[in-house]
């Protein structure tokens, strides 16, 4: 599904999700996007019932972002400090925001707060799910 259309909704905005927001459930309320990365750390039955059920809505959309994005994604995170905290997951949330950004506002939903600081340094919205956002981005 790595070829899926990259779409802006009729606002100019794109949720991207991390894993922990595809985990409770906000791909059944909202249109977002991920990275099979992300897909990849679902584990158990029920939380990939979940993400079967969002994907067969077509309310979650995977998408691969290019080579090209995941070094500009570990660019970004190094220049924050945190590049050796992020999950291969979290580098691949962060690319498909400066992919899609070309073309769309980017929201990206996460609770891990270190993937919210590389996201805020570059530019980006963030929305917690579970948790409150960070509320600026600190100087390391």
């Amino acid at each position: 599904m790595s070829g899926s259309t990259q779409e802006c909704s009729h606002t100019g905005e794109v949720v991207i999700a991390d894993t922990g927001p595809v985990l409770s459930g906000l791909p059944l309320r909202v249109s977002c996007y991920v990275t099979p990365q992300v897909i990849e750390e679902v584990k158990d039955a029920e939380s990939k019932d979940l993400v079967e059920r969002a994907l067969a809505s077509g309310k979650l959309l995977v998408v691969e972002p290019p080579p090209a994005f995941i070094s500009m994604a570990k660019e970004a995170a190094r220049r924050v400090g945190v590049e050796r905290e992020l999950s291969p997951a979290d580098i691949s949330v962060i690319a498909l925001a400066l992919k899609l950004s070309e073309r769309c506002r980017v929201k990206v939903a996460t609770d891990d707060k270190r993937l919210q600081l590389a996201l805020v340094r570059a530019g980006f919205e963030v929305m917690g799910i579970r948790y409150r956002k960070i509320r600026e981005a600190r100087r390391r």
